[in-house]
């Protein structure tokens, strides 16, 4: 989710816990359930968090910010297993500060609209009731995939990806190139750096077939390190035995991701904005937008709490 999205989101679950009367339904209007402690979750834990802090104190009547809880989970035994054990613990313990319960070793075996079944050393299922989930354990690969298995015998992982030859091409198939998110190859993760560098090295592979040269060259990934923002001033970073945190981690990732984005526009703009969010108390995800309304229609579709009909309830309810 984006976060002008994920900001509608649970704004949208605040107004409805400041209408609901119902105790337990406030509550799980008020929790948050992550599941998948890589980087994704571990960076959505903190912000909803941040959040949370910003966006509720002095805003509501009826929530309180100590009222929220937010849970991340995970079935690997510590957060952000692709990191080291030494990051880990420390990306662990700042959530802790921002109030973020963390559940590992802990299966969700279940989900539907008012909660989510969790399985954990015990063995037996507990239930956390909570109106919003966000799901971060990863996502099933494109259609294509099946598509190509279908037809071209191609062999695809649970998740659907298509495991290819070193040079990234279909087994049978050295005319069809499999790239990004949906190759499986060599376990490598399903991040931007992989995919420019995978369509680079078939771009390199079709010019030179074109050129007479049919000789496949094997797929070399360049790991240039991984990173997880945890919050404002706060990240986590390594490359190879080099590892970076704290404050000097979120300035590498700031560095990072403006070296990567292109023109000197993109740039500045970038810039500017992440000056006024991290330096500054405005929260832009106030403002009413097609995301936000988007976000509250979702929310109707959930068993609807009991309203107060007055004239003042109603006009709460409309967006402004």
């Amino acid at each position: 989710m984006t976060r002008s999205r994920s900001g509608g989101r649970i704004f949208g679950a605040f107004e409805v816990a400041e209408l609901e009367t119902d105790e337990q339904r406030r509550a799980a209007w008020l929790t948050f359930a992550l599941i998948g402690a890589g980087p994704t979750g571990v960076e959505m834990a903190g912000q909803i968090a941040e959040l949370t802090r910003q966006g509720v104190r002095g805003r509501y009547r009826n929530v309180d910010p100590a009222q929220v809880r937010i849970v991340l989970l995970d079935g690997a035994p510590r957060i952000l297993p692709a990191f080291g054990e030494r990051l880990s613990a420390r990306a662990a313990r700042q959530l802790q500060r921002l109030g973020v319960e963390i559940q590992t070793g802990a299966m969700v075996v279940g989900v539907d609209a008012e909660g989510i079944d969790v399985k954990g050393n015990t063995g037996e299922p507990q239930r956390l009731a909570t109106m919003t989930k966000v799901w971060s354990a990863g996502v099933q690969a494109s259609p294509l995939g099946k598509l190509l298995a279908e037809r071209g015998g191609a062999e695809l992982t649970r998740h659907g990806q298509v495991r290819v030859l070193p040079d990234c091409t279909v087994p049978s198939h050295p005319e069809v190139f499999v790239i990004g998110d949906l190759m499986a190859l060599d376990s490598l993760p399903g991040l931007a750096e992989v995919a420019l560098q995978s369509g680079l090295h078939a771009a390199a592979e079709i010019r030179r077939r074109l050129a007479g040269d049919s000789t496949p060259r094997k797929f070399q990934y360049r790991d240039l390190g991984s990173l997880a923002v945890i919050s404002r001033f706060y990240a986590v970073g390594e490359r190879g035995r080099a590892q970076v945190w704290g404050f000097p981690g979120w300035v590498v990732w700031l560095a990072v991701h403006l070296v990567f984005l292109t023109g000197f526009k993109n740039r500045a703009a970038a810039l500017f904005s992440w000056i006024i969010s991290f330096f500054g108390r405005s929260a832009y995800e106030r403002t009413t937008t097609l995301q936000e309304v988007t976000a509250r229609r979702a929310l109707q579709q959930s068993p609807p709490p009991a309203l107060d009909q007055s004239p003042q309830a109603d006009q709460a309810e409309r967006p402004s």
